[in-house]
């Protein structure tokens, strides 16, 4: 019980710009974006060294991911024509994430974490239509791609501006006992 006082007696003004944005980022949902993608990519900015670099870094290897997981997507529903569904998706993620890979091998693609996730997101996202569905086929795909990888890359970004919003610093001046902007 005394740990968890000190961790309330110890909240700062990042804990709440962090809680506040996160709450802003709920609004996404007006426009049907999977905000858990965006939660996702403002983890990989974390990780994966919370900078400028991390930002255009992490875009690359998630566009590329996403890229590989729709084509396990279209792949499936191609070989659910001659094999049965488990078989083919499971021929479908063999063969992309063995793509996925070699990918993680080349200087321009080097997340795994980011490759992963991102592959992961679009998969599970399509099926699970996080996006708005489309009639057409094609165009089914291209929105999930735009929502879905859209929503990680943004969590990229999010994650930066959390970070800048942080860097504010407000401070009581002890004799005033006002607030200053430094």
């Amino acid at each position: 019980m005394e740990q968890l006082k000190k961790a309330i007696l110890n909240l700062n003004q990042t804990d709440f710009v962090v809680a506040g944005v996160s709450a802003l980022a709920c609004l996404g949902t007006l426009a049907g974006m999977p905000v858990w993608a965006l939660f996702i990519g403002w983890a990989w900015y974390l990780a994966i060294g919370a900078n400028k670099t991390a930002i255009k870094e992490g875009s690359v290897t998630c566009v590329a991911a996403a890229i590989m997981a729709l084509t396990a997507v279209v792949l499936t529903d191609a070989f659910a024509s001659f094999l049965p569904a488990l078989s083919a998706s499971m021929l479908a993620v063999f063969l992309m994430i063995l793509v996925l890979m070699i990918a993680l091998k080349l200087p321009y693609i080097k997340h795994s974490l980011v490759g992963f996730n991102s592959f992961s997101c679009i998969f599970a996202g399509y099926y699970l239509g996080a996006f708005p569905a489309q009639s057409d086929y094609l165009a089914n795909i291209v929105v999930a791609f735009i929502y879905i990888t859209g929503a990680n890359i943004l969590g990229l970004f999010v994650g930066w501006a959390s970070q800048q919003l942080s860097g504010f610093s407000f401070r009581r001046r002890e004799e005033q006992g006002k607030l200053e902007i430094l």
